[in-house]
C-alpha cells in the first residue's frame, strides 16, 4: 500500500537470471509504499537471463529505496532500474 504524497507510475526493468524474475517481482510487490500494478511476461535474453517490464505505483523515496534494496541483492551481471518513457 502506498504513504501518503505524491503517488506516481513508474516502469522498472528487471534484466538476469530467469531463476530470480519471480522473487524480484515479488519483492517489490511488497516493498513498503509501493504498489505493483502490472507486469509483463519475462522475455528471454539468452539461456540465462531474462528481461521483465513491471508497472508500479508509489512516490519517489518509496520507489527508489525498494530498488536500492532489490538493488544490494543482485547478482553480478543483474539490473534493475526505472524505465524513461
Amino acid at each position: 500500500m502506498c504513504d501518503a504524497g505524491t503517488v506516481t507510475v513508474y516502469r522498472i526493468k528487471f534484466e538476469g537470471p530467469a531463476g530470480l524474475a519471480v522473487r524480484i517481482a515479488t519483492e517489490l510487490a511488497d516493498a513498503n509504499g509501493v504498489d505493483l500494478t502490472s507486469s509483463k511476461p519475462p522475455a528471454i535474453i539468452d539461456e540465462r537471463s531474462v528481461s521483465l517490464d513491471m508497472t508500479v505505483k508509489g512516490n519517489q523515496s518509496d520507489v527508489s529505496d525498494a530498488l536500492a534494496a532489490i538493488r544490494d541483492d543482485l547478482p553480478q551481471g543483474a539490473s534493475i532500474e526505472l524505465v524513461d518513457d
